[in-house]
């Protein structure tokens, strides 16, 4: 148990970055939307939205992916619970066994950069999370980065922005029922924050949507 909620706690401060196997990500079998959807996060009441604590990334349409991106993926990877991760985030980098269900898209690099493209991250928890956690994780950004004030995403809600080396990461995590969901962009190099921050908000919806239960 103690290991659990030390993983919780250190969970609000790092985010899944790469993953000991790779996984393809395939689509559903239903047909999946030709064109992202256009919708914010300020127009939906993601406090009602109860979210399964399961493997979803192959739900996520793969047009909301491209829009995410900005970009068609040159590489995507999944985890699962139990699965070696490493973790990486402002603290620095552990790899541990994961105990979230994550997936990560990589988009092309821009001309002349020396770092990947844009990068579109989602995990949730695989344990329940209570709201006394919930709280304690949403109470603080993570060491360098800074809380934005905007549309809820669960109950309660923890959004942020940093920058490093030219680029904008914009991450929204929050409570939906006893899960503790989190999503991320990751902007290409010179990119103005405004811009992450507007396909944030729709990537992180579409996280939501496809982690329903």
């Amino acid at each position: 148990m103690r290991v659990k909620i030390a993983l919780l706690a250190a969970a609000t401060l790092v985010t899944a970055a790469g993953v000991g196997v790779g996984v393809i990500l395939h689509s559903p079998d239903e047909p999946a939307p030709t064109r992202p959807s256009t919708t914010t996060l300020a127009q939906v009441d993601t406090t009602t939205i109860v979210v399964a604590r399961e493997p979803f990334c192959d739900r996520l349409p793969d047009a909301d992916v491209k829009a995410a991106l900005a970009g068609e993926p040159t590489r995507t990877a999944s985890y699962g619970d139990g699965d070696s991760a490493t973790l990486t985030g402002a603290e620095g980098s552990v790899t541990d066994v994961a105990q979230e269900y994550g997936c990560t898209w990589t988009g092309p690099r821009t001309a002349g950069a020396t770092t990947a493209g844009t990068t579109a991250r989602a995990w949730v928890f695989a344990p329940p999370v209570t709201l006394a956690w919930a709280r304690q994780m949403s109470a603080r950004a993570p060491k360098g980065c800074r809380a934005q004030q905007g549309p809820a995403y669960g109950r309660p809600t923890l959004a942020f922005t940093c920058t490093s080396q030219r680029r904008s990461t914009v991450s929204y995590r929050g409570l939906f029922g006893d899960a503790w969901l989190s999503c991320e962009l990751i902007g290409r190099p010179g990119e103005a924050a405004s811009e992450v921050t507007e396909r944030a908000g729709r990537w992180c919806l579409a996280v939501a949507r496809a982690a329903t239960a």
